[in-house]
């Protein structure tokens, strides 16, 4: 099916961890009281039905219409229907199915990150009965205009377990009146989003800005399609190098998106699926159930021993490798995770997908290593990784995020040797340099490093 399609980079990037989908109402099917019907459809006919509406309906757009005919009413207030189609959602009995398209996606490792525009828990529910034996572990995230200060503590909280996490966009219909229902309502959210009145989480921005997005099932008009498409990336869409892969119903390559996506994405890779959106999933699972056939039946994927992790982040140019595989040990040898990459010979795109996001969401504590050496060096990524962790640690007051450590034998406390790296990176200036000598920690270091290891386990106890 569609052999065009380059099935193989998509599952490639899938495998690398590099892909977010987005997910519209489309893949939101199944099979329900007799019919194969959406669920948008579904709730729209039967608001519809209650408000006595005479609706002229379109594909994918069914509750904007039902939205529409409700507004041509006398005295008609949009406010109120909010709290309708919630309590619709609610009182669906039984309960509207996991579409076999999201559990299909759901099976697919590799993909952790979901971002829906839809405002249902479907998708979560899916992830919750494949991954997890129907345990409520999956992570939902909503989008909110109105959002309380505790759901923005929550939201902000980065996961560090591993669990799949759920975007939901557009907010989510439960027991407060803040999700999108019609278009003027995306083009709000889309606008918060955007212009961080309502601060999104920095941690699943960062992924979702540095990753391919897999586009599936989407309708919206064409002019808030951009608008969401240039919110998900981090560059201006004429520079931005990734790729969009899309699939929806009656979506040709010809498409105003695609054209647009083509024309003024100069750095930019589309390929459009020769289908509609639950046949590209039912394909892709296919394909990936041929390629990891162990995974397909269910064995938990194994980790890889060179996928970052660890609560403690060593920073270091490859002229250091034999010290800090020493500084490493003692610091595992302290009962903390600790993480460091063994060669620096990094692709950019691995760089920016799993180096970048530990430096700046998941690390308590970034140790960048100065040498000679070090001192002698006028690039690498390194110092992409020192400016990034200086960057975080302005946002964070009451401890300590950076602490530098000297590797070599006959540092004595003087950092003129270093000058041009303290020039370069002015903040290292007000910093307590530590020491560890050949890589292994001073006594010094071990006092701070024991000390910055409770502070992690007080932390982690709350």
């Amino acid at each position: 099916m569609d052999d065009d399609f380059p099935w193989d980079d998509l599952l490639d990037y899938i495998e690398q961890g590099k892909v977010v989908p987005i997910l519209g109402h489309e893949l939101v099917r199944a099979d329900y009281q007799g019919r194969s019907v959406s669920l948008q459809r579904l709730l729209a006919e039967r608001l519809a039905e209650r408000e006595r509406l005479q609706v002229d309906w379109t594909p994918h757009f069914e509750l904007s219409d039902t939205v529409d005919a409700y507004l041509e009413k006398r005295n008609a207030r949009v406010f109120e229907l909010y709290d309708r189609i919630a309590g619709l959602v609610r009182g669906l009995n039984p309960a509207f199915p996991v579409p076999p398209a999201l559990r299909s996606l759901a099976e697919i490792r590799g993909l952790d990150l979901f971002v829906t525009l839809t405002f249902d828990s479907l998708m979560a529910r899916a992830l919750d009965e494949v991954r997890y034996a129907g345990q409520p572990v999956t992570r939902e995230i909503e989008f909110s205009i109105n959002q309380s200060t505790a759901a923005q503590a929550e939201a902000l909280r980065t996961a560090r377990d591993g669990s799949a996490v759920v975007f939901n966009l557009f907010g989510r219909a439960g027991t407060k009146s803040d999700f999108a229902i019609h278009d003027e309502d995306a083009l709000e959210f889309i606008h918060r989003f955007v212009s961080g009145d309502v601060a999104p989480p920095e941690w699943l921005l960062s992924d979702l800005r540095n990753s391919h997005l897999l586009v599936l099932g989407v309708h919206l008009p064409d002019w808030l399609g951009r608008f969401v498409l240039r919110a998900a990336t981090r560059d201006r869409l004429r520079t931005a190098q990734r790729a969009y892969f899309i699939a929806r119903e009656n979506a040709p390559a010809g498409s105003t998106l695609a054209e647009f996506l083509r024309r003024f994405g100069r750095e930019t890779r589309i390929d459009v699926f020769g289908g509609d959106a639950e046949q590209f999933v039912n394909e892709l699972h296919r394909r990936w159930s041929e390629r990891n056939p162990e995974a397909a039946r269910g064995a938990a994927p194994e980790r890889s021993r060179d996928e970052p992790r660890g609560t403690i982040f060593i920073s270091y140019g490859r002229e250091n490798l034999a010290e800090v595989e020493r500084l490493h040990s003692a610091i595992e040898g302290m009962g903390v995770d600790a993480w460091f990459d063994r060669t620096e010979l990094l692709p950019g795109d691995y760089w920016e997908k799993k180096i970048l996001p530990q430096i700046q969401r998941e690390a308590r504590l970034f140790v960048p290593v100065f040498s000679d050496r070090t001192a002698g060096r006028n690039e690498g990524y390194v110092f992409r990784e020192w400016h990034e962790a200086i960057e975080r640690s302005k946002k964070i007051i009451g401890r300590r995020f950076v602490m530098p450590v000297v590797v070599d034998p006959d540092y004595c406390g003087d950092l003129g040797r270093y000058r041009n790296l303290v020039d370069a990176f002015p903040a290292f200036q007000d910093m307590h340099f530590a020491h560890a000598p050949g890589g292994e920690p001073s006594k010094d270091f071990r006092e701070i490093l024991t000390d910055e290891i409770r502070a992690m386990r007080r932390e982690e106890a709350r």
